[in-house]
């Protein structure tokens, strides 16, 4: 799995390195747009057009014909039965497109979250690395140390968890880069990337360094994953979560991508002559 991440990242990399140096808003809005319109297309080539547009059409009948009799109970009932038993079909008919989509806007959504999900460090942040140890390792008693790169320190002894099976450390961060910090354990070093600096486009950088062959190394692929037979299971150094400005409101960046996604679909759907 790892390789075909590694070209999907970096063909990422490539559509959105036009937008670095600029705010990231910027990218995230224009990566949402193009999304909406791949939605279109997806869901106008895998849905029975004909068949959406006559059950939408049969839904327009039906409520108007609540609206019109709504002083005749007896015909106003028989029409919302009617709208129900075309709402369920209106479903079905959806159901196909729904899942040729969720398998590509998955893809997109990881690429963005390693991106857009996370505030790097600013100088002067203490925050924590966690590594997670394999199942069966016991924390006090793992040869385990992290080393720091200059601009980065280490500012509390390590705290180890022999429940949690996790050992933590605080660090400090002192000056703007993209740095590796380095985990030592008796099978060899296991480098993460942290980033400190002012946030400005498409920089691509992850809480969470996982094990090969999870699920998180599929949601995590900014980094190559952790190799399985290593005793170290994941590495993470904590962010804070990125909220986006839009309209003069803040959101999560999810809410974005989804909101403008679905507003660029409807909005262009009449455009391509596409029924949704």
């Amino acid at each position: 799995m790892w390789p075909v991440l590694r070209v999907i990242t970096k063909a990422f990399d490539i559509v959105l390195a036009p937008f670095a140096g600029i705010h990231p808003i910027v990218g995230l809005l224009v990566v949402s747009v193009v999304t909406g319109v791949v939605m279109l297309f997806i869901f106008g080539k895998t849905s029975n057009q004909k068949m959406i547009a006559a059950t939408k059409d049969k839904l327009k009948a039906h409520i108007m014909e609540m609206w019109i009799f709504r002083n005749a109970p007896s015909v106003m009932f028989r029409a919302m039965g009617s709208v129900v038993r075309f709402n369920l079909q209106y479903l079905k008919h959806s159901l196909r497109p729904i899942v040729f989509l969720f398998i590509p806007v998955l893809f997109i959504m990881v690429q963005l979250g390693i991106r857009y999900a996370h505030e790097p460090l600013a100088p002067g942040d203490v925050t924590v690395v966690t590594v997670a140890l394999a199942d069966g390792v016991r924390a006090t008693e793992a040869d385990i140390t992290l080393e720091t790169p200059d601009g980065i320190r280490i500012v509390s002894p390590a705290l180890r968890m022999d429940t949690a099976g996790e050992i933590e450390w605080k660090i400090a961060a002192d000056r703007c880069g993209t740095r590796a910090l380095s985990v030592v354990t008796p099978d060899g070093t296991i480098n993460k990337v942290v980033v400190v600096g002012e946030d400005l486009g498409t920089v691509r950088f992850a809480s969470l360094r996982p094990r090969a062959g999870t699920w998180s190394a599929f949601l995590y692929p900014a980094e190559q994953p952790i190799p399985r037979d290593s005793i170290v299971h994941s590495i993470t150094v904590h962010y804070e979560e990125k909220q986006g400005l839009l309209f003069g409101l803040t959101f999560h960046w999810l809410w974005i991508f989804f909101g403008i996604s679905v507003i660029a679909g409807f909005a262009l759907k009449d455009l391509f002559g596409i029924e949704v």
